[in-house]
């Protein structure tokens, strides 16, 4: 549903003519006014056709203001303006303009109050089926969804404009494609539906917003979009399933986009047979809706909490395309910063007071490193600019998590893994190739893409399996680059005939990302029918979707090829094999030194460093000794020990930032190590 606001001017002979006949007011059933007259008229055309409903509702200043409201498939602007124009020839309409859905209810209300409408405002809403709530609101346990609406027009969005937006926003190489796809002469100029919908991935909201700002302007630019209003969902609730009006936010998003927060509020685990309904009826409209709704899926870096196949189930309803944010160097991001800053209403700062809250060990920034300087920079703003008293007065900041470098680049810091890195290079450097002869003309030929990752627990197997997947998807090998794990649990069925089932259900949820089999051997080691029937379902699956889908199978190496040995049309579908050695202890005082960085500890020195170098080599001569986790438990016991220690040596006195960064040796001891009968779930590095 688009929804309108018109302006028309007529002569002043009959502009006060219609003043006179509304003065004074009537009853709403005697009332014999022009515009009274005009509204029933422009009313009863729509219970006839019902392609667009039209209402005056406002006189000022010598003009007649309208509002309008129409089904994209049935009608559109020009003919809401001929049923006006028509039904009253001595008016012209000289502007329109596109409207919220709030605004035209509040237009609605105006006249009623007017006594202007034949039908009440609250009927002619829910004829019209646009009964929506900004939030539906309960006073035990808060909003189940919050709404906002918001109209974007294609002003400034010539190819030029935008190109320059493009660099405005450091925008990313996927942005980028999609922009120039959206601009491309082989698109017909005119709207037939939504070929795709979006998934935005960014480490901040205001990042996927600066997104979106493009994408709109572009997309109605281009005809791929009817309307600019967009409707922007937050803060979903597991309740949101039951709530009608939730649902209708969709059908009245016709013609226009609707935009869902997948940061959802609230326990997923204690709700979540609630969020399983939510989300699969979501996917429901999708299906429903995708070809007259522009559905824009947003994913904040570690504001989601619910598991990736879970929303991939939900995005296989329709084609996406993935857009992530992007990065830039010094010079650009303080330009970015510059940017933010004059939007505030601080004064007397330089570009300099910002810039130095960016991180000091990068020369390149995501935009999510940028947002973050700033909402930094905006909050100690507040105690120099505006709350002067508290402009001498430190405030401890807790930083919870650095934001991650690239995927690749994290790959390449981590310790080990020689074979894993050069088999990425390969991959990388094979798909880098294959667009070239893409370009050149030259066919490609179908290359399997599948994997076995081999290695004890804590070898970085679940890890280099996520960061590949977003190496991928950056160089456009994968289309989605999401991962989805799973296990025997969730890959065999109670019963003949649902392991089949269950198995492609997971395939179609990693549709454009991997599917990750932990403890793929556990399929076939009880000899279970059940276990049979999932890898001869996975080794057809492999095939079907072999464009679409890269598996990597990962457990034990003696059990792995033991795995291998009962299938060989499964061996034969594995293009790389990848062996994740145990770490050595050099290698495991290494990760522990990345993970005190990341955790922003230092060690006292070099004599801690040793003392941790003869925990960790007698801990490798021990059988399951859980490498990297093991160095993790090490860790987090210093940790733990090092407050105390704190605590107990500094009560009463002040404490430094040395103080509570600092590790020392009696913080380190040996831990025992736990022989393990199966590897950890899917947390482990």
């Amino acid at each position: 549903m688009i929804f309108f606001k018109y302006v028309a001017t007529c002569n002043k002979e009959y502009f006060d003519e219609i003043i006179n006949s509304e003065t004074p007011k009537h009853s709403r059933f005697g009332n014999e006014g022009i515009v009274s007259d005009l509204n029933n008229k422009y009313y009863n055309d729509y219970e006839l056709d019902e392609k667009c409903l039209v209402a005056i509702t406002q006189l000022r200043d010598g003009k007649i203001h309208y509002v309008g409201a129409f089904d994209t498939k049935k009608s559109s602007v020009s003919e809401c303006i001929t049923i006006i124009e028509n039904r009253a020839p001595e008016v012209k309409v000289i502007k329109s303009e596109e409207i919220t859905h709030e605004e035209f209810v509040r237009e609605l209300t105006l006249a009623n109050q007017n006594e202007w409408l034949f039908r009440s405002d609250d009927f002619i809403v829910r004829q019209l089926g646009i009964r929506i709530e900004a939030e539906s609101y309960s006073i035990f346990d808060g909003p189940a969804y919050v709404l906002s609406e918001k109209i974007y027009s294609d002003k400034n969005a010539d190819r030029k404009s935008i190109n320059k937006q493009l660099d405005d926003i450091l925008a990313s190489d996927s942005l980028r494609a999609e922009i120039d796809r959206i601009y491309s002469d082989e698109n017909d100029k005119k709207f037939l539906g939504h070929p795709v919908h979006y998934l935005i991935n960014a480490g901040d909201k205001g990042a996927a917003d600066d997104i979106i700002s493009i994408l709109i302007p572009a997309l109605l630019k281009n005809k791929r979009l009817i309307g600019g209003r967009v409707c922007d969902i937050d803060k979903i609730a597991a309740k949101a399933y039951r709530e009608d009006n939730f649902y209708n936010i969709f059908k009245v998003g016709q013609g226009s986009t609707v935009i869902i927060n997948l940061a959802v509020e609230g326990d997923v685990g204690r709700y979540a047979n609630g969020y399983h309904d939510l989300l699969e009826n979501i996917g429901k409209r999708l299906g429903e809706y995708g070809n007259d709704t522009l559905f824009i899926f947003v994913d904040v870096s570690g504001k989601r909490n619910i598991s990736d196949d879970a929303i991939a189930a939900l995005l296989a309803n329709a084609d996406m395309i993935q857009i992530t944010e992007g990065y830039g160097d010094l010079k650009k991001s303080k330009a970015y910063l510059k940017r933010l800053a004059a939007k505030t209403e601080y004064k007397g700062y330089t570009i300099d007071d910002i810039v130095k809250y960016l991180p000091k060990d990068k020369t390149e920034y995501s935009v999510t490193d940028i947002y973050s300087a700033f909402n930094r920079w905006y909050g100690s703003g507040l105690k120099t600019h505006v709350y002067r008293a508290y402009k001498d007065q430190d405030i401890v900041k807790l930083e919870v998590k650095k934001k991650t470098a690239k995927p690749y680049e994290e790959l390449q810091r981590m310790i080990g893994l020689a074979d894993v890195k050069r088999v990425t290079d390969e991959i990388i450097a094979n798909a880098r190739i294959k667009r070239v002869r893409q370009t050149m003309g030259l066919e490609n030929t179908a290359t399997s893409m599948h994997m076995l990752f081999s290695g004890n627990p804590g070898t970085a197997k679940t890890t280099v399996a996520r960061l590949i997947s977003q190496i991928l998807m950056d160089e456009e090998v994968l289309k989605n680059g999401h991962i989805v794990e799973c296990g025997r649990q969730d890959l065999v069925g109670k019963y003949v005939g649902w392991t089949a089932k269950i198995v492609e259900e997971k395939f179609r949820a990693a549709r454009g990302g991997i599917l990750f089999i932990d403890e793929a051997y556990s399929l076939v080691e009880d000899h279970n029918s059940f276990g049979t029937e999932a890898i001869n379902t996975i080794v057809q699956m492999m095939e079907n979707y072999r464009d679409e889908v890269i598996v990597i199978f990962a457990g034990y190496p003696r059990k792995m090829q033991e795995f291998l040995d009962q299938n060989e049309g499964l061996r034969s579908r594995i293009a790389f094999h990848l062996n994740f050695p145990d770490y050595n202890g050099d290698e495991l005082v290494e990760i522990m030194q990345l993970m005190i960085e990341q955790q922003g500890y230092k060690l006292e020195s070099d004599a801690v460093l040793d003392k941790c170098l003869s925990i960790c080599s007698a801990a490798c001569k021990e059988p399951d000794f859980g490498n990297g986790r093991y160095v993790r438990n090490l860790l987090e016991q210093a940790i733990l020990r090092q407050s105390n220690r704190i605590f107990a040596q500094k009560a009463g006195d002040e404490l430094t930032k040395d103080d509570v960064i600092t590790l020392k040796s009696e913080d380190f001891e040996v831990i025992g190590v736990k022989k393990q009968s199966k590897p950890y779930g899917f947390g482990g590095c």
